[in-house]
């Protein structure tokens, strides 16, 4: 029956009876995404509320708010970033970020803002040995175009990235409970 000229027609009434379906079922399926992720916002939220005033008066979490006040990225809400040519800020952010919001080492991401005259795999060692990362927590690095000969900066600029939407949206609690206490 394939050669006949009436399975043609079948054929594309199928496909676009078929995409008909697809389109209200993936919209299905996106809706209740969006409404579980919207519960596991308001869950974060709650939750932020209940820690912080437990966690308020330790000076390694007030630290490290204050370094994402101070530092971090307000632009994307689906990333915490930090960036800063001090290793001694990445370090406290960094153990902020494993004990109070639970991020795991190996989702810890990090790259490097280089000057042209810097030593890519120096300063690498140079942040990897400091922070304990692997090389596979690395990201491509960048190399600023800079018409200075001298780098001002011996190590580059660090950049922290953690990717998390719900962290994100606790640690943005936090800030502003803190806010509201001072």
């Amino acid at each position: 029956l394939s050669r006949k000229p009436f399975t043609k027609k079948v054929r594309a009434e199928n496909a676009a009876r078929a995409a008909k379906e697809n389109v209200k079922r993936i919209a299905l399926v996106n809706k209740a995404r969006n409404a579980e992720r919207k519960a596991g916002y308001r869950e974060a939220m709650r939750s932020a509320e209940t820690e912080f005033k437990h966690y308020k008066k330790d000076p390694l979490f007030i630290a490290g708010l204050m370094i994402y006040i101070s530092e971090g990225d307000i632009t994307h809400a689906r990333l915490i970033r930090i960036a800063n040519a001090r290793l001694d800020i990445h370090r406290i952010f960094l153990g902020f970020a494993k004990e109070y919001l639970g991020v795991p080492n190996e989702k810890i991401h990090f790259w490097i803002l280089l000057y042209p005259a810097l030593s890519e795999q120096k300063c690498t060692r140079f942040w990897q040995k400091g922070l304990a990362l692997k090389n596979d927590q690395f990201y491509k690095n960048q190399v600023v175009q800079s018409r200075g000969k001298k780098p001002v900066l011996h190590n580059g600029v660090g950049n922290t990235i953690i990717g998390s939407t719900v962290l994100k949206v606790k640690l943005n609690r936090w800030i502003e409970l803190a806010l509201k206490e001072v």
